[in-house]
């Protein structure tokens, strides 16, 4: 039985989000790690900022406050080794003014194995390995990393995020292979269809696009191109990833009338772009221009628009929500995906 005093002692100690989380005792972490425990000691990843050490114990113990089953603890470590690679940019993620969350996509035979939610909610509540794995891999961040916000009492904190970001409790989720036209987002990266993976990529938070009672594609596709193309988001000063939540209407509308993802992509590409008299005009940047030039300067003469994205593979679409509905959710962002393979094998 958990004594209120428990809970109180995980919050006296800095382990929680904010939330309640579950006292990580000795007992509940071995049940976590069941068959892993022979691995407790393993360094999976030095995290930034902070640079903790990730052991498959510390992931463990974090996984118990999140309130996971001992099934989800491969997940949780797939996505730990993911946001520790370089090109994730973990660092800035963390330490940045700008409101950046790791965002989960957990892909392949595991997650229909642990029931994730792909359809109706899909990035929102309601769903256990969803809320608890994404839930999980912050709670590592916070607790190992340094991601807590700036705050004068808390010298361990490292998060600079100005605003904040929902998604820094959980945002996980998966894709609604059932309803969608679409191989998922890892077997376009050249994984095969039967391995289960996590993709990690940091991300603000999604701005739902609506076009209903349209179906074809290339108006869904501009309504949407349109939307992403905003001068004051990190993806026209970055130039790299858009990750994209399309719901199975906007997919399949498209799909149906003989469109590829590829066709999609490199539509918006094309067509997400803004001029470039809007953005040196207006000065857009101010003081970030002395700090870091934006990429599209490199080639400041020209009067071609400026696509958010330096290439159509940029465009990650993904798949997922109920079937009923024109939505398609956009995440603009940083840094580059990662996607990593998931160990199944627990006694391994």
């Amino acid at each position: 039985m958990i004594e209120l005093e428990d809970f109180e002692a995980c919050y006296e100690l800095g382990w929680t989000d904010g939330l309640p989380v579950i006292p990580p005792t000795l007992e509940r972490v071995e049940r976590m790690l069941g068959e892993l425990s022979h691995r407790r000691d393993e360094v999976i990843a030095v995290l930034p900022p902070a640079g903790g050490m990730a052991t498959l114990e510390k992931i463990a113990a974090n996984a118990v406050m999140a309130g996971c089953r001992p099934e989800y603890l491969p997940v949780v470590e797939a996505a730990v080794r993911a946001v520790a690679d370089k090109g994730f940019w973990l660092d800035d993620m963390v330490t940045a003014v700008d409101p950046m969350a790791a965002l989960v996509l957990v892909s392949g035979p595991i997650a229909r194995a642990l029931k994730m939610n792909g359809d109706a909610g899909a990035l929102g509540s309601g769903s256990r390995p969803n809320a608890t794995i994404g839930r999980a891999l912050n709670l590592c961040l916070r607790n190992l990393a340094g991601a807590r916000p700036i705050r004068h009492s808390d010298e361990r904190a490292l998060d600079g995020s100005t605003i904040g970001h929902p998604g820094k409790y959980s945002y996980c989720y998966t894709e609604n292979v059932v309803l969608s036209p679409w191989p998922e987002l890892p077997t376009e990266r050249g994984f095969d269809a039967d391995d289960s993976t996590v993709t990690l990529y940091a991300a603000d938070v999604p701005v739902c696009v609506v076009d209903m009672g349209r179906t074809e594609p290339e108006l869904i596709l501009r309504t949407i191109a349109e939307s992403a193309a905003i001068p004051g988001t990190t993806n026209i000063f970055f130039r790299q990833d858009l990750w994209l939540v399309m719901a199975p209407e906007h997919a399949n509308l498209i799909a149906d009338a003989g469109w590829t993802k590829a066709d999609a992509q490199q539509f918006l590409f094309e067509h997400a772009s803004i001029s470039r008299e809007r953005l040196t005009n207006r000065g857009l940047f101010g003081f970030m221009d002395n700090v870091m030039k934006p990429s599209w300067q490199d080639d400041k003469d020209s009067d071609n628009p400026i696509s958010i994205v330096d290439a159509p593979e940029r465009v990650l679409i993904t798949v997922a929500g109920a079937p009923y509905g024109g939505y398609t959710a956009l995440c603009f962002g940083f840094g580059e995906i990662v996607i990593n393979k998931i160990d199944t094998n627990r006694g391994s």
